[in-house]
């Protein structure tokens, strides 16, 4: 098993690994750090759910936002130009979050909501400029392999991220004479990711552009020609709609855990800081496996099985975070969800890339991503308000209602689109 995960990596390209150990800077840190500790951190500051989740919804609706013009420019531009371009946004916005603290009531509130939606932002050009970097860069054969590895770089600097994110600042208490009740541990922390995402930013500047994109043949201007006439455009357009309605709500679950389980042990379960990363790093860990095993699953049942059945057990998976109010139960289920969603995220990325052409790669991985860090951010910012009336319990409940929805929207589609391809007349 082992030779067989070496194997696909060493035959990938250096600009492919380049293109890994990027994502692993820029994930360890915003996806992992951050994502673990900026929530505790405000709540260190005397901020409640409703300002947390506001504060969380700007950065994942940035994301979301920046995705689309991501997409739309990386199918006119050079798609590795605007990659650098989100990686050195991504460390403005790091180097912004723990100086916010300074500023003076008022002014703080509005400016905490700026460093999170920039380094989403930047996240947001760099991640999508990076699929269709990614499937072109390497040969047809791995491909599937190639997305494995990066949701498997993804989990694995996600783990590193949330344990470091969880140790780190206890430890800075410890020299210092702090508590964790404090924010100054955290506000440190953040000033320490700061030189990884320097480092990674200046790293992305060795990632070289893509070769050009090969001359189409005559028959293939010819087809895209009567294709054009025919709705062939219009009917690409329709495609890139619906696979973003689907991830809309098809994410919706796994944002709501990934964003509210780390305020959930604390306030509700009373769980320690240690523990809480603890359990975000395990998650995080095993989705690892689980990525790497997904080229695996998809030679033998195919990308649309694997995509329906992810997605239905990262949804099910939810059911004790909501059912159950134990800190067992809700590692359990948040572990089950995020370990899924690498799965689900390999699959789900190949298949729709290869509904289009080259030339619309970019813009349909940006409105997928887009609908992601939309899907986010209302989890994030319906579910910060509906916590002032309601309980942890009913809001983990939505979001496994709405990934469902996604799971089943998905599964129409598969089967019109059967549909429409056995009644197909004859050319």
């Amino acid at each position: 098993m082992i030779a067989q995960v070496i194997n696909p990596l060493r035959a990938l390209n250096p600009q492919a690994r380049l293109f890994f150990a990027v994502i692993v800077g820029l994930t360890f840190v915003a996806d992992g750090l951050v994502s673990v500790l900026l929530n505790l951190y405000l709540l260190r500051l005397d901020y409640g759910t409703e300002f947390i989740g506001l504060v969380n919804a700007v950065g994942l609706l940035t994301f979301g936002v920046a995705s689309l013009p991501a997409g739309i420019l990386g199918s006119r531009m050079s798609t590795t130009a605007l990659m650098k371009f989100g990686a050195f946004t991504c460390l403005i916005g790091g180097m912004l979050l723990p100086m916010v603290e300074w500023l003076p009531p008022g002014w703080r509130e509005a400016a905490f909501v700026i460093p999170p939606a920039l380094m989403f932002g930047g996240f947001a050009f760099f991640f999508v400029n990076g699929a269709p970097f990614l499937i072109n860069v390497v040969d047809d054969a791995y491909k599937h392999h190639a997305f494995a590895l990066k949701a498997a770089h993804w989990s694995l600097a996600g783990f590193a991220g949330s344990l470091i994110g969880g140790l780190l600042p206890g430890a800075i208490a410890g020299i210092y004479g702090w508590t964790l009740n404090d924010p100054q541990p955290f506000r440190l922390t953040f000033a320490l990711a700061v030189l990884i995402l320097a480092l990674t930013a200046f790293l992305s500047l060795r990632i070289r552009p893509l070769p050009p994109k090969p001359a189409p043949t005559a028959t293939e201007i010819a087809t895209e020609r009567n294709g054009a006439g025919n709705g062939w455009a219009a009917s690409v357009f329709m495609l890139i709609v619906i696979m973003t309605v689907i991830r809309l709500f098809q994410v919706a679950g796994s944002a709501t855990a990934m964003v509210y389980f780390n305020v959930y042990m604390d306030q509700q379960l009373a769980v320690s800081t240690a523990l809480i990363g603890a359990m975000a790093a395990i998650g995080r860990l095993t989705g690892v496996p689980t990525a790497l095993v997904t080229p695996y699953l998809v030679g033998r049942w195919g990308n649309i099985r694997v995509v329906i059945w992810s997605s239905m057990v990262a949804t099910l998976c939810l059911l004790p975070m909501a059912l159950v109010e134990h800190w067992l139960a809700a590692s359990f289920g948040y572990i089950g969800a995020i370990s899924m969603m690498s799965v689900r995220y390999t699959a789900f990325i190949v298949y729709i890339l290869d509904l289009v052409p080259r030339k619309h790669q970019a813009l349909m991985a940006g409105t997928g991503e887009a609908a992601a860090g939309l899907s986010f951010a209302m989890m994030a910012l319906g579910g910060g308000l509906l916590l002032t009336a309601f309980a942890f319990r009913d809001l983990f409940l939505v979001g496994t209602l709405i990934s469902f929805i996604g799971t089943v929207l998905f599964w129409l589609y598969v089967l019109e689109s059967k549909r429409k391809r056995k009644f197909k007349p004859a050319l």
